[in-house]
């Protein structure tokens, strides 16, 4: 969920600021208006990293708040990149002035500084001190590229440090080993505290759902609500779930309602499941309720599931192909090349070829690893604008084998979850706007949002997803279907069920037609590398048998 800092004036006139989270700056003004607190000033922080806190307000009423507040192990970590982009320059100057010093003695520098290779030192700083500032910035996802970015520069002063004893060069290694590891520290911050990038995402349903299942039990048996935590605490298995689970229980001790306790928790208890909880303990049925989210969650963690199982095939055999191909074009292509240069053997055209880029990347390898990462950097840079994020998404939908695969599911999730919220007994607007926030998919959340104004206005729900071009024709009569005969609940959840069915076809058709791709791929360019080998050294026993 957005977070949104604001300037204020308090029901005593007085100046107050702080931040609070919402879908738009809109509902934040109205969430402040109903604490009293008039807002002269609002702008929001995208994918702020949040904390949660339970306090008493001015009436000593418990509520939750949210501040800005960044953890000091990923100020730290921002820091460090930054510093390592000094790094990296620093250790340019000192090879060209090595290489200088070699050059007035008459020797040849065994590292040469050529232009690409200050190039790729420039940018590759440049890179480090963006990622840093973006750390800085509270978006945790550059900690990926960074870890990646650190392990690389890594590589090369430890392997002096090892084959010289160098130990500048180990220092450098220590910079850089140092911030890998404290990126990882922040990825295990992040998930111990179980915060939130703004993404109203359930980072382990697994273990949400084993939690709400057992809960659910617990309470249906009679038990009380902190009995029934502690009961919870004693069966989790990861040290990140017992931490949460010690949280609610001194929470709901203390007094604070438990769906409040909840939202204190956002990386493991989404909107969705902290309105349900709400609405659950309004109708005296929280036992219930939580049957039904765990085995929504049970679902959806199956649906996630089928689809990683079904990426995962693929995935291994283009990394396969890929370590193959490096293997070949760095190690075995130039031995036989080197062979064929000393005897003298001309050429062809495919071999001249593939020599040229098996010297490419041999020299350059590191470019070619930290050009993808600084274009995944960018690129989730640019997913952080709406509207690159809506033509991004759309295209994600479109796409030929994927698209189909993505639309299927992301309906199954849209209908299951709406049938959800609304069997829980929330208004069709509530729901959607919770459904919203978790769908997924910007192009389908501006459908709903459509949906949710034409409700506003007095419309029905199947109209604007007939129109969408998003939704299967389908989805919308069997909607409007369910608004008629009044059981739209129970055709939403047949309409989930069919598109679960059909996610499963599409994945098995998906993987059947991936594999031959693959397998073909792969022939073509091994077979490629191998035939351009093989040209020349039959021209050689052709030749050498002539003579």
């Amino acid at each position: 969920m957005p977070v949104f800092e604001y300037k204020a004036l308090n029901a005593k006139g007085r100046a107050a600021n702080g931040v609070i989270d919402a879908d738009t700056a809109r509902d934040a003004r109205e969430k402040l208006r109903q604490q009293k607190i008039y807002v002269t000033g609002i702008n929001e922080v995208r994918g702020t990293q949040t904390k949660r806190e339970v306090v008493k307000n001015e009436k000593g009423e418990k509520q939750v708040v949210v501040s800005a507040e960044l953890p000091t192990v990923v100020q730290a970590t921002g820091t460090l990149a930054i510093i390592s982009a000094g790094v990296l320059l620093l250790q340019l100057v000192l090879a060209w002035r090595g290489q200088s010093s070699s050059s007035l003695d008459g020797q040849a520098a065994a590292d040469a500084i050529t232009p690409v290779r200050i190039a790729v030192t420039i940018i590759s700083a440049g890179a480090t001190a963006m990622f840093g500032y973006v750390i800085l910035k509270r978006k945790t996802w550059a900690l990926t590229v960074t870890a990646l970015f650190a392990v690389i520069e890594a590589i090369g002063p430890f392997s002096k440090l090892v084959t010289e004893s160098d130990y500048l060069a180990g220092l450098f290694a220590l910079v850089y080993g140092s911030l890998a590891a404290m990126c990882v520290l922040s990825f295990a911050k992040m998930k111990d505290t179980g915060t939130s990038e703004g993404n109203d995402k359930i980072q382990n349903l697994g273990e949400v759902s084993s939690f709400t299942r057992q809960l659910a039990t617990l309470l249906h048996s009679g038990i009380a609500l902190a009995q029934a935590l502690n009961a919870c605490i004693e069966q989790a298995d990861s040290p990140g779930m017992q931490k949460v689970l010690r949280h609610l229980r001194e929470q709901v001790t203390q007094g604070t309602d438990f769906a409040n306790a909840l939202e204190t928790c956002p990386g493991y208890f989404n909107s969705l499941y902290v309105n349900m909880v709400r609405a659950g303990q309004a109708s005296g049925q929280l036992d219930d309720v939580l049957s039904r989210v765990a085995e929504y969650l049970s679902n959806q963690n199956r649906l996630r599931n089928k689809l990683i199982n079904a990426m995962m095939y693929p995935a291994i055999m283009l990394t396969v192909s890929v370590l193959v191909v490096i293997l070949l074009m760095t190690f075995v292509v130039p031995q036989i090349t080197k062979i064929l240069i000393e005897q003298n053997v001309p050429l062809p055209l495919p071999t001249l070829i593939l020599v040229t880029v098996s010297d490419f990347m041999k020299s350059y390898w590191e470019l070619m690893i930290k050009g993808p990462l600084i274009a995944f950097f960018f690129l989730q840079g640019a997913l952080q604008r709406d509207t690159f994020r809506l033509g991004w998404d759309k295209a994600k939908l479109k796409m030929p084998v994927f698209g189909d695969v993505l639309r299927k599911a992301a309906v199954s999730r849209f209908t299951i979850t709406f049938a959800v919220l609304l069997r829980s007994g929330m208004t069709a607007l509530e729901s959607l706007r919770i459904v919203k926030k978790i769908v997924g998919n910007r192009a389908i959340q501006e459908v709903i949002q459509g949906v949710h104004d034409s409700i506003v206005e007095g419309t029905d729900i199947s109209t604007p997803i007939k129109k969408s071009g998003v939704f299967p024709p389908v989805v919308g009569y069997m909607i409007a279907v369910g608004e008629q005969t009044g059981e739209l609940e129970s055709l939403l959840e047949r309409v989930a069920h069919a598109y679960d069915e059909e996610v499963e076809i599409a994945l098995t058709r998906m993987t059947g037609l991936i594999e031959p791709i693959m397998i073909v791929l792969m022939a073509v360019v091994v077979g490629g590398i191998v035939s351009a080998v093989i040209i020349p050294l039959l021209q050689m026993s052709s030749s050498g048998m002539g003579s």
